[in-house]
């Protein structure tokens, strides 16, 4: 077979997550199909490229050095369509996001990149819950705005704000009238959580650091805000999100009420370590200056 991007892709998410599973929902495939694609990529070469057991998998010194190459190649490749869009129809600047991005900030951060870019577009693309890093980890785009903590060892992060977060209520519960609850008193209660393949992230959410010596919830999976808040007017489960929610997602049926006893939400501009474009630095410094303001 002739090598194609798509095996490229396959060998560097089997590296970056040492987890053929985690790879495969990254890839939107099945663990079982993406296995059998990074095998048919080593019988090509002769050579194994992982080393695989029941509780791990780590790339071997083939492994490493292909991935190695794999990556730079598909940087290039990405940096070719990039400048050929850009030849017929200028620069476009793709910012991942999910929810409702940096609030308010979002705004202001392009208003203020703009004024000393203006030949450059900027392109906003959603993303679910998901994907944490808002397609930073499949460099579907070079920025993204994300709320840490997420699987992000490879990312560098700007903190540009922190939220408070509540708790989402059904509008009959009985602590849905109170001027705030402690966590530690809906701890038994269902739990509407956000299906992702990121553990940090999930056990952020779930507030799981607070549960070592309490009984795990009964877990009510969603895949949006939608489902989110169906769920909770619904009364099958509480949630716990962030301070805008009240703002940016009123539902009937639904009563937002402060959190105490959890840590806040962070919101941040997040981007490869290794990135190079000078167009991606000037935002980074343009979200930088904005939240130094704000």
């Amino acid at each position: 077979m002739d090598l194609e991007a798509r095996h490229l892709r396959y060998v560097v998410a089997v590296a970056d997550t040492l987890n053929f599973s985690r790879a495969a929902e990254q890839l939107h495939m099945s663990q079982p199909a993406l296995s059998a694609r990074v095998k048919a990529v080593e019988r090509h070469l002769g050579v194994p490229l992982f080393e695989r057991t029941t509780r791990s998998v780590a790339p071997t010194e083939a492994g490493q050095r292909f991935t190695q190459k794999a990556r730079a190649i598909l940087r290039l490749l990405k940096d070719a369509e990039r400048e050929a869009r850009e030849s017929v129809h200028g620069r476009v600047l793709a910012i991942g996001f999910y929810g409702v991005a940096a609030g308010p900030l979002t705004a202001k951060i392009i208003e203020r990149f703009k004024e000393h870019n203006p030949g450059v577009e900027v392109e906003l693309k959603r993303h679910g819950w998901e994907d944490p890093s808002a397609g930073l980890h499949e460099r579907t785009v070079p920025l993204a705005f994300v709320r840490p903590p997420f699987r992000s060892d490879k990312l560098r992060l700007l903190v540009l704000r922190t939220e408070q977060r509540v708790a989402g209520l059904p509008s009959g519960h009985p602590l849905a009238d109170r001027e705030s609850v402690d966590v530690t008193e809906l701890l038994d209660e269902p739990l509407a959580i956000r299906r992702t393949p990121d553990p940090v992230w999930a056990e952020f959410w779930s507030g799981g650091d607070l549960r070592a010596d309490h009984p795990a919830p009964r877990l009510v999976e969603v895949g949006d805000v939608d489902e989110e808040l169906q769920a909770v007017a619904a009364g099958r489960a509480v949630t716990l999100t962030a301070a805008a929610a009240p703002i940016y997602f009123p539902r009937p049926g639904v009563a937002y009420v402060p959190l105490t006893g959890l840590p806040p939400s962070r919101i941040a501009l997040a981007w490869h370590a290794d990135e190079t474009d000078p167009v991606c630095h000037a935002f980074v410094e343009a979200a930088r200056e904005v939240a130094t303001q704000s």
